[in-house]
Formats: C-alpha cells, structure tokens, sequence
C-alpha cells in the first residue's frame, strides 16, 4: 500500500475512533463504579466491558487469532482461542473462525472481564469551585480521562462518582502558545530532578548544558531569556506507541519547556518547569536531555534505568511486559462451556485468567512503584484566573544524614 494511501486510512480510522469514543465515555460515566482501598491504593471492581475498535492498517490481511495474540499480552493465546470460539471476540457482530482474515472496515469487539490497575488512594482535593468551573490536584498515578488500561480510574470518572450533583464534566485542556482560541490555559509544574543543579548560568555551565542536549539530540537549542530561566527547545517522537515510550528525535514535532532551579539539596535538585508546548512526556524528556533526568522516573533516566538510551529503554519495556502480562500457564479451564444458571458475570469470572491469578500477580509493586513519579502541577492558570495546589511531600527540603 503507497504512503499516501496508508495515511488516508490512518485518518479515516483516527475520526472513527474519536466518534467511538465519545460514545463510549458516555456509556462508561452512565454507569456506576465500585471501588475499594487497600494499602494506600483505589482499586476497581472487575466489570465486564466490551472493547470496540475498527480494524488497524497493520492488521489488514491478518488472522484474528494471530493479531490478538501477537498485539495484546494481556491474555494467554488459549484464552483468545476461547473467545474467538465463543463469540467473546466477535467480527462485525458475528462469531468466526480463529483464522478470520481482518480487512479494511472491520469492526472488532472483544468483550472481555475488565481488571484495571491500582492508582493513588489519596483524596481528590478540590482548589476552586464555581457555577461553571471546578479545579482539583490530581494525585500522581492517575490519568486525567479514560485511556488505555484505565476508565473508573482516570480523575474524570473518580470526580464524576464524588460529585454526582454535577450532571455533566468537561476537561479543559491547555493550548500551546502558537494555538488560537477563546480561552487560554497553562501550567507551572515542580519537578525534582537527580544531580546538583547549579545556581549559576555562567558561561561554562551554559556550554556543558548546550554540549549535553546536543549529544543526544542534534536538533535541540538551549538559550536563556532570562538570566536564572533555560529554554529548552527539542522536537519530540513517539518511540513506541505500544509502550508510551517518546525519544527526543529530529523528526519529531517541535517542544518547548522553561526551567529555573528552586534549591539543590543531597544530590538532588527542585526546579520550576513551564511548558510552553504541551508534548506527551515533554518535561521529563527535556531534563533528562540537559543532564538533569527526574530522580525516580523509571523511563528517562531515574533511577531504576540511569543513563540508558531511549533503544535501551524500549528493550527494557518489552522485556517487563513479557514478563508481566502473562502467568506461566493459563490456569482457566476453558472446556467448560457456559451453563444454565450461570450469570454473564458469573461466567466471566469463572473464565478469567486474571480472577485465578489475582491483584498481587496482575499490578505488582514494581508497577505501581513506577506509577508516581516526582512531577507536580503546581500552578493552574486560566484567562485571568490562577489555582494554586499545595506542594507534594518530595518538594519539601532534604537534609542531609
């Protein structure tokens, strides 16, 4: 297929999607969530959940069983055979054959017992309310809408279930500088970063600072528009959609954060980042380009995985999601047919690979541990208005032993 054509299909696919997705947000929040707490995390109640999604480019002129059990780990290639034979895993609406060809406009549904993954159990503080505004600190670990493996866990769906007066949320979203529209919004986040940063810009901190971005990244521009201020200017790519993994890269869209040292204390150093743009994973790319990685992020150069390459890194992330998706053998017996008096929930669970196995096996704490990470959005503003949040523990000062 020629590029041009492969982008057309990629665009046509990327509008479906978005059409499905409002749909199903509306579906989701319509229904109520069940959640718990245990050792300082929220957790969900598995639910049942049908995954909707057109065929992918990539999938066209595969079999289904093959796609399934080469693109989503989360479950044991019996079980995807199971579910394509029961009609759990259907194909325009009907039950087919595991080695179903998948062609252009295809409509996949897996309906499938939904476990999603602990977040921060802390309280969902709210900074401001008005008639038409609500602000609220986001606990790290919680995406802000439903995405990938979360739904009832993402700060839309936890606000909703505490607020239910309010009929309908909306989320502002900020605008980069080069944006037009009505309203503008922006954010100043604190970000605690490994090494001592120096209080000085002098002449020979702004050449090693320059010459450490220009090793990674040939395209990247450090200046300084004020004299305690760093302009950090890179284009940045997605390197691995599958893992959330992005790269400073030549190829990527333009970026840009301002940076100012608050402190630097044991090692380690407290700085005030503003982004001007609003890239996936910006802040925590563009420190770790200057030297100055965030000290316990687990993707750029903290210090579960110091100094590797962004290769490195996708290396890494495949090699956890081996070893974490799937139990040595499916424990599910799957010859057992669904019975008479048995409940589509009761069935689902029965069949489910991750009821057997259970939470601790499912999230482990190298997980969760890499779910908060030290990035705080500190300062909200929006048009004329400004939201301030308490700082987070990791701000305060550390002294050494």
């Amino acid at each position: 297929m020629r590029r041009a054509e492969t982008d057309l299909v990629e665009r046509q696919a990327k509008k479906r999607k978005s059409k499905r997705e409002n749909k199903n947000a509306n579906r989701f929040i319509a229904e109520t969530p069940k959640y718990s707490f245990a050792n300082g995390y929220r957790m969900v109640e598995p639910y049942v959940y049908e995954f909707r999604t057109f065929a992918k480019a990539r999938w066209f002129d595969r079999e289904l069983l093959e796609i399934f059990t080469k693109e989503f780990g989360a479950y044991s290639p019996e079980y995807y055979k199971f579910a394509i034979s029961s009609g759990r895993i259907s194909v325009n609406h009907q039950v087919v054959a595991s080695d179903t060809v998948i062609k252009n406009g295809d409509l996949i549904i897996h309906k499938a017992h939904r476990h999603e993954p602990p977040v921060s159990g802390e309280e969902v503080p709210v900074v401001f309310e008005d008639d038409d505004l609500i602000v609220v600190s986001k606990p790290p670990s919680i995406p802000t809408h439903p995405c990938g493996a979360y739904r009832y866990n993402s700060l839309h769906s936890i606000v909703q279930a505490n607020r239910p007066d309010l009929p309908q949320l909306n989320i502002v979203h900020r605008l980069d500088r080069l944006t037009s529209a009505e309203r503008q919004a922006s954010k100043t986040y604190l970000a605690r970063v490994r090494g001592k940063f120096p209080s000085a810009l002098d002449p020979s901190v702004k050449e090693k600072l320059t010459g450490e971005a220009k090793g990674k990244c040939a395209a990247s521009l450090i200046t300084y528009p004020e004299e305690d201020a760093i302009l950090i200017s890179c284009p940045l790519r997605c390197l691995s959609a599958r893992d959330g993994v992005w790269e400073c890269h030549e190829d990527g869209k333009p970026s840009e954060t301002l940076v100012r040292l608050v402190r630097a204390d044991n090692g380690t150093s407290l700085m005030k980042c503003k982004p001007v743009t609003g890239r996936t994973h910006q802040i925590r790319l563009h420190l770790q380009l200057i030297g100055f990685p965030i000290a316990n992020d687990p993707c750029y150069g903290g210090e579960l995985h110091f100094g590797e390459s962004a290769e490195r890194i996708e290396e890494i992330a495949a090699a956890n999601r081996r070893k974490s998706d799937l139990p040595p053998k499916d424990p599910v017996d799957f010859s057992m047919p669904r019975q008479e008096n048995e409940s589509e929930n009761e069935f689902m669970r029965r069949t489910c690979t991750w009821c057997y196995v259970g939470e601790a096996e499912a999230f482990n704490e190298t997980q969760l541990h890499c779910s908060k990470i030290w990035l705080h959005a500190l300062e909200y503003k929006l048009d004329n208005q400004e939201f301030n949040v308490p700082e987070p523990s990791w701000a305060s000062p550390i002294t050494e032993c």
